[in-house]
């Protein structure tokens, strides 16, 4: 039976432990205790200095490279893409002044701007999509039966003009005709959303969200049970934009080459190049330099983060013109 006298040996016990870690502690450990706590801190200092100069470095190093490469811009893309009419879709939260950049950029490319829409949430979405899918159908009866397969087919097909994701040839033919129907449904139901006039093209520029997380993004629609994660819809989406057309690049900020749309289709081993670095100067010039490499064949991922494959793709070799002398195709 536990009574007072135990209740008083205990105290006395604690009080006993105390006083000897508070004697131990002011007297024989205080300095080993101190030196090495002491040598804790220096250490984690001396740590600190060391990444905060290596940060210093390297920020120096990529603000040199971006003055260089934005100093160069009319060099490095000048007439890339002459004559190439380019399509440019922006993310829902995509920063308008990166938009902009990237649009002057392909013009002074000698590009023109045929299409510059802007997904909106549920543009991908099976949330609240009977009466749109309905009126898909309506428009193009035989996209696929998989409801998200076939508002993604009809997306892709509205952009770029052509479904051979179809089976049959007569019905990518017929399909091929309605694009710009199916471009107005998407419009009118208000899942893009544009102030241009429709035109079909095998480039695009897609623009990620500023500071995007996609990367973090597995959720399913809580109102659609079949729906699938944003970071999924967009992905695939992006991967039949490439089967389709003949050059697709992602371009974002160094948050989408860490979390973003970015780094996840560098993960994945996406076809679409990608382009880290719109914040920069230098992102937009990239983009344009990769987007003309993607025309000629040639796919990469470009920019300043440690997963890019270099700053920007090589140069294209100039294709030698009909009455080029043929000793001179050198």
């Amino acid at each position: 039976m536990i009574d007072f006298r135990y209740h008083l040996v205990s105290l006395v016990s604690v009080f006993l432990a105390l006083a000897v870690g508070i004697v131990l502690g002011a007297g024989p450990l205080k300095e080993p205790i101190g030196e090495s706590l002491q040598s804790q801190v220096d250490a984690l200092r001396s740590d600190r200095d060391n990444l905060r100069s290596d940060l210093d470095a390297a920020k120096g190093n990529i603000d040199k490279q971006n003055e260089f490469v934005t100093a160069a811009a009319p060099e490095l893309i000048d007439g890339t893409l002459d004559g190439q009419e380019v399509s440019i879709i922006a993310a829902p939260e995509a920063d308008s002044e990166q938009v902009e950049e990237v649009s002057n950029r392909v013009k002074e490319a000698d590009g023109t701007i045929a299409g510059d829409v802007s997904f909106v949430p549920n543009t991908l979405s099976l949330e609240d999509s009977t009466q749109f899918l309905k009126r898909l159908r309506t428009v193009v009866p035989h996209l696929p039966k998989d409801d998200s397969t076939a508002i993604r087919a009809a997306l892709v097909i509205a952009l770029t003009g052509d479904a051979s994701m179809l089976e049959d040839e007569d019905d990518q033919a017929d399909a091929e005709k309605q694009a710009a129907k199916l471009y107005d449904v998407f419009v009118e139901a208000d899942r893009l959303r544009t102030d241009t006039d429709h035109k079909t093209t095998s480039l695009f520029i897609v623009i990620d969200d500023e500071n995007s997380t996609l990367a973090e993004d597995t959720e399913p629609s809580p109102k659609a049970s079949d729906d699938k994660g944003t970071r999924t819809l967009v992905t695939d989406f992006i991967t039949a934009l490439t089967a389709e057309a003949t050059s697709v690049v992602v371009a974002g900020d160094a948050g989408s080459a860490q979390n973003g749309l970015v780094n996840v289709l560098r993960t994945e081993k996406s076809r679409a190049s990608t382009v880290d670095g719109l914040g920069l100067g230098a992102g937009p010039v990239i983009t344009v330099r990769a987007l003309a490499s993607g025309e000629a064949g040639k796919h990469g991922h470009f920019g300043f983060a440690e997963d890019a494959e270099g700053i920007l793709p090589g140069k294209i070799e100039e294709k030698p013109s009909d009455d080029t002398p043929k000793g001179d195709e050198k």
